[in-house]
């Protein structure tokens, strides 16, 4: 897949210099819908720091990342709690000097794993559809698509790259099979619009229109 560049604008731009000092990245990116990276590139090229003052881990807070934790990645857990992700190692790695268990390296593979397919499926759905990625992950989009967008084009349908509009013209050569196969994948056949006359209208000024007339008739 291609890099894409993130497109800045002032309205972007403002609304990083006034939150990125106390909003975490992740929160950050996710409401411009960039990159984590692409955030911290904008926030050095600013000049912006997080000065603010850390925020207050309270035992309720603490409680809820330890609950979290057992099924979430600390990653996942800084985004839902708004918090940042060394406050999540730093109230884990407290409570288990304290006698907290952690959870196994069996059950942080099996989440991690999780979270990365959940993670790809969204990528490949973005490429699919033609969205900018959000992350650097390389994702192959579904074959299934690829394959019907090159059978529905050797049939003369007209379907871009990255578009699920399917559009038929003069030159397609249809096929009810493959239109039906490639609606389940998600493709939307458009058929094109015809506009009738009256037959009335067409017989009344001669020659002409009584072979527009039989063209309709016949078609």
């Amino acid at each position: 897949m291609s890099k894409t560049t993130t497109i800045w604008n002032e309205e972007k731009e403002q609304f990083l210099k006034e939150n990125y000092a106390f909003k975490t990245n992740g929160n950050l990116a996710n409401h411009l819908g960039i990159s984590v990276p692409s955030v911290k590139k904008k926030a050095y090229e600013l000049g912006l720091k997080k000065v603010c003052a850390k925020r207050k881990i309270h035992s309720a807070l603490e409680a809820n990342v330890l609950k979290m934790s057992e099924l979430n990645s600390y990653r996942s857990i800084a985004d839902k709690l708004d918090i940042s992700l060394s406050s999540v190692k730093s109230i884990i790695n407290k409570a288990t000097s304290k006698g907290y268990k952690k959870r196994s390296k069996e059950a942080t593979k099996k989440i991690m794993s999780e979270a990365r397919i959940r993670l790809i499926k969204k990528e490949r759905a973005r490429a699919i559809f033609g969205l900018n990625p959000k992350t650097n992950l390389k994702v192959i989009p579904n074959k299934q698509k690829y394959r019907m967008r090159d059978r529905l084009k050797r049939c003369r349908y007209d379907v871009e790259r990255n578009d699920i509009n399917v559009y038929i013209d003069d030159e397609t050569r249809r096929h009810d099979n493959i239109e039906n196969e490639a609606q389940k994948l998600g493709f939307n056949i458009i058929t094109p619009i015809k506009e009738y006359y009256p037959i009335d209208f067409v017989f009344e000024n001669g020659e002409a229109e009584n072979q527009i007339a039989e063209e309709l008739i016949r078609n």
